[in-house]
């Protein structure tokens, strides 16, 4: 074997070591590129959380506002309830003290409030009596119950007028018809309309008998 092949396969062995220190090159570059792309999803990662906790957070501020805010409206209801509470008591206050006026001093009841009394003078007046030989007629003394002094004045001023229309009236009865207690308050209401019936001043408020005598 010759000098120059011995010395031939020398150039070889230096490509080898180039093509060593390019893999070595790739390596280092490929583990970088994977640490970078490992700290990328770690911070993607971590403000990812922290945009979520600060969502969360805004979320329970929220919530805690319209939990204040309800408790100030759940308040201001209450107020309203006692408010229409007391109202009541005092509606109930005022209807009692209203109940109260109609009472005396000692809680019992007022007296009603009488007006004037004008006594007319005795009425003796025939009854109706078909198919009775008898004259019937009936004795009775008459009182009006008038509100005040001036219609007590037109009651007198009226005297003739109030006497003719009570004459009428009693002409217009039978005996039985005045022999019951409900037959004679129903004259009572005729006399009293057909009074009021040309009153101007005031109206009569009742009629009364406080003396009946009828014959049969």
């Amino acid at each position: 074997m010759s000098a120059a092949e011995t010395k031939a396969p020398a150039p070889a062995a230096g490509g080898s070591s180039k093509e060593g220190g390019g893999g070595s090159k790739l390596v280092l570059i490929l583990s970088v590129v994977n640490v970078l792309a490992t700290f990328g999803i770690a911070g993607v990662l971590a403000v990812s959380f922290m945009k979520e906790k600060q969502e969360t957070s805004v979320t329970d501020i929220a919530d805690g506002e319209h939990g204040a805010e309800a408790g100030a409206h759940g308040a201001e209801a209450g107020g309203h309830g006692d408010a229409k509470k007391e109202g009541d008591h005092g509606e109930a206050a005022k209807a009692e003290g209203g109940h109260g006026e109609a009472k005396d001093g000692h809680g019992a009841p007022a007296a009603p409030q009488w007006g004037k009394t004008v006594t007319l003078d005795q009425f003796t007046v025939n009854l109706t009596s078909p198919g009775s030989a008898t004259p019937k007629f009936v004795r009775v003394n008459i009182s009006l119950e008038v509100p005040d002094g001036q219609t007590e004045q037109e009651v007198v001023a009226k005297m003739a007028q109030i006497r003719n229309v009570i004459i009428d009236l009693f002409n217009s009865k039978r005996p039985s018809d005045l022999a019951t207690g409900e037959g004679r308050d129903y004259l009572k209401e005729e006399i009293k309309n057909a009074i009021n019936g040309f009153m101007i001043s005031g109206k009569v408020k009742g009629v009364f008998f406080t003396n009946f005598a009828l014959t049969t």
